[in-house]
Order: C-alpha cells, then structure tokens, then sequence
C-alpha cells in the first residue's frame, strides 16, 4: 500500500506540475494528461486516507515525541487532505473560476513533496 502511495504521488505532482507549465505557458490544452491527473487524483482520494489512518494507526506510540519524522508526517497528513479537498473543489468549478483554491493547490502540492523527502531522510 506504501508503494502505491508514493506512487501515486509521484505520477500526480509530474502530471500536475506539467499541467501547471503549460496553463501559465499558454500552451494548447493537454486532455489526456489532464483527465489521468483527474483519475489519479480520485485513486488518491481513496487510498491517501486509508493508508494515512492505517500509518498513524500503527506507529501511534512514537507519535508523542518530537522529531523531524513526526513533523514530516504531521505535515504530509495536513497536506494531502489539503490537496484532496482544494482539488475536488478544482474539479467542481474548474482550474480557471478561482485562483485561491489553485495557487494552495499547487503549494501544498510542493509541500507534499518535501514533506515526503524529509520523511524518507529523517532518522527512524
């Protein structure tokens, strides 16, 4: 499950970085890149929160201390729910109605991603 996490997450900041690029480049539309970034994203919706509350659920007793693991963790928890309520009201509206729910949708999108390298990186 871990895997398809980080999977997941991978292949949805490549395709939403690339679609980000080419809706600030004027680029021509890319519907297929677009309706996968769609369709991962509702995979996402799924197995995000069930991972997330299996994890927590399993290293609940390290939970208390201070660590940078435990930072990275908080804030990956933080984002991707972030990531999952902006971009279902991306999804509803469209990219281009508001630009407060796209532009955090973009950074927790960022954050996400250093959040997933400073876990990986930190002490265990």
């Amino acid at each position: 499950m871990r895997k398809l996490v980080v999977l997941s997450c991978l292949l949805l900041t490549g395709s939403g970085l690339f679609l980000t690029v080419a809706h600030y480049a004027d680029w021509e539309r890319f519907t297929a890149v677009a309706l996968g970034h769609i369709w991962l994203g509702f995979f996402f919706i799924v197995i995000f929160p069930m991972y997330s509350w299996d994890h927590i659920r399993g290293h609940a007793s390290r939970l208390r201390e201070r660590s940078w693991l435990t930072l990275s963790g908080a804030l990956q928890l933080l984002s991707g729910l972030g990531l999952i309520l902006t971009g279902i009201i991306l999804l509803l509206w469209g990219a281009d109605s508001f630009d407060l729910p796209r532009e955090l949708h973009i950074g927790l999108t960022v954050l996400l991603g250093l959040a997933l390298l400073t876990h990986f990186r930190a002490p265990k």
